[in-house]
């Protein structure tokens, strides 16, 4: 019988943080199980990491060699840990909503999801993708690249930013495509809000099962921050760009300033969140709605709600 990979490919800001944990705080109970989760960890080589080496399969061509070291890292963390199924979870592995200079929405997606099939080619794959409503979804993203070091105001990435643009169906038309219809399961947000230890249990079912009431509380990772919060955080992330002599030190400052200075006060933020005036926002989620719509008319889609 194949060796079972559980691919869990984002999108970012849609819990995925939260499920890694869970998996993260109960990993021996998970081995116990025959599931593998491969820790999160600063300190690891990118080579002993599958979750970046698979995010990496990224530019055209058939990237032989990476591919080659991808599956031979699989086999590894097979062998050494003794399971029957591997769970690979990371929100880039499609690459990001959006690229420099690049107007169309996750546009490395099709290239990733195609690399990553046949890096994963001869194992049992399920892929599990889940989606948000991009009225909440845009602004909680920008919220991320500010605390990841940008300082760009969110008037002017609402400016910068094709709106119109945005749609999940092609990277959930992508996927498809490479790892086959009957093998990936779309999920949406909002499911995830009302009930996450729910939506979990459908999506994750023989992970949620081995958990069993050590999954009842998902925790809550990504904590929402305020405007003042933000504007922190664009000011810091301005002066470590003034300040630093090389891209390497800038991204130094930046790091120290989150972790030691502005992370312990955002339990603090209780300004107004960032959010889309309600014009924008009623009509992001017109085209959130219609994208499902083309999602469900592609093919078979009977997890998501109408």
């Amino acid at each position: 019988m194949a060796r079972k990979i559980i691919i869990h490919c984002g999108a970012p800001k849609t819990g995925s943080t939260s499920f890694q944990h869970l998996l993260y705080d109960n990993r021996e109970r998970m081995l116990k199980a025959g599931f593998y989760f491969p820790a999160v960890s600063r300190k690891k080589r990118e080579a002993d990491d599958i979750r970046i080496m698979l995010s990496n399969l990224k530019g055209e061509g058939g990237r032989k060699k990476e591919i080659k070291q991808v599956r031979k890292l699989i086999e590894t963390l097979f062998e050494q840990n003794n399971v029957h199924t591997l769970i690979i979870s990371n929100e880039g592995l499609l690459g990001k909503p959006a690229v420099k200079g690049n107007k169309t929405f996750l546009p490395k997606a099709e290239e990733s999801a195609r690399l990553m099939a046949e890096a994963l080619e001869g194992y049992d794959v399920e892929v599990r993708y889940f989606i948000r409503d991009f009225a909440g979804f845009l602004p909680s993203w920008y919220v991320q690249q500010v605390r990841m070091g940008n300082d760009m105001e969110f008037e002017k990435f609402v400016r910068a930013y094709n709106l119109e643009k945005a749609t999940w169906a092609p990277a959930v038309a992508s996927l498809r495509k490479h790892f086959g219809t009957e093998r990936v399961e779309i999920y949406d947000h909002a499911d995830l809000v009302k009930d996450a230890h729910g939506l979990f249990s459908r999506a994750f079912p023989e992970i949620m099962a081995a958990l069993g009431e050590a999954g009842r509380s998902p925790p809550n990772k990504n904590m929402s921050i305020g405007k003042g919060m933000v504007n922190a955080y664009r000011r810091w992330n301005g002066i470590a760009g003034r300040i630093g002599w090389s891209a390497g030190a800038r991204k130094s400052i930046q790091h120290i300033g989150r972790r030691y200075v502005l992370l312990p006060f955002e339990r603090f933020s209780k300004s107004e969140k960032i959010r889309f005036d309600a014009e924008t926002a009623a009509r992001m989620t017109e085209r959130y709605k219609a994208d499902i719509e083309a999602i469900k008319a592609a093919a078979p889609t009977p997890t998501l709600g109408g």
